[in-house]
């Protein structure tokens, strides 16, 4: 009797053949697009702070407006947004692969929640990557979302349109509302202040630590990931390599 899929997923995910080919889409894909994410993150978590950023000097407000052109449009104008949106999209898609990779199945997925003790580095690396990707899953998305709709606003227009359509121009719509949000969250922040704060104050300064220190985790998964392709696909290739080219030097001198 045949299992049914769903069960072995969720049971041993690890045999199921379309888990392992969204891995090879999440690894190359993040592997692909790794720089402009560690780019992305770092300049997007720098800039929560931009406010505070332009009344320091006149020196770095003039760094600062460079650093907000490079993350909005990439230094080409509206060529660069777009090319921000479409990368947006890639990022999107390495989360919810990055999801189904995640699930070790129904007996050991506590484990993935946190980082056991007593491992190797490289299990340990393993473990750090899987469990930055779970708690840090939902700003990911949020900020994959929202940063393709600021590349593509009248594609995510369209949609809203199409499924709420406009029936009283001087009502307000769910769907207008979504975006609204969607943008919102982005930045954490309305009017230089957090979002469910009144003023400038702790709830403000821990709102944009807390969009500062999320907006770092796709720079962190970029970097714990390029750390397990190396070990587990380059370095060993390395050696295979350096290894056959030593032996007949090796021979020789024997």
């Amino acid at each position: 009797m045949k299992s049914n899929p769903g069960t072995g997923w969720l049971r041993n995910p690890h045999k199921i053949w379309l888990r392992r080919a969204l891995f090879q889409v999440h690894l190359w894909c993040g592997l692909a697009i790794g720089l402009y994410i560690l780019m992305i993150s770092v300049t997007g978590s720098v800039l929560v702070y931009r406010n505070e950023l332009f009344r320091m000097s006149p020196g770095m407000l003039v760094a600062t407006s460079w650093l907000l052109d490079l993350h909005d449009n990439l230094l080409a104008g509206e060529t660069g947004r777009t090319v921000n949106g479409i990368a947006a999209f890639a990022i999107f898609a390495l989360a919810l692969t990055g999801v189904v990779i995640w699930w070790p199945g129904t007996k050991t997925w506590r484990r993935s929640l946190t980082v056991p003790r007593g491992l190797g580095w490289q299990r340990t690396t393993w473990h750090l990557h899987s469990m930055i990707g779970f708690w840090t899953f939902g700003f990911t998305l949020v900020f994959a979302l929202s940063g393709a709709y600021f590349g593509f606003p009248g594609l995510f227009q369209n949609i809203a349109d199409w499924l709420d359509p406009v029936t009283d121009p001087d009502a307000s719509r769910v769907s207008d509302s979504v975006i609204y949000w969607l943008a919102y969250l982005h930045f954490g922040r309305i009017n230089g202040i957090g979002i469910p704060c009144h003023g400038p104050g702790l709830c403000d300064q821990a709102t944009k630590a807390t969009w500062a220190f999320f907006g770092l985790a796709p720079a962190a998964m970029f970097v714990s990931g390029a750390i397990m392709w190396w070990n587990r696909l380059v370095r060993p290739r390395w050696r295979a390599l350096t290894r056959r080219h030593t032996q007949p030097i090796e021979s020789e001198l024997v």
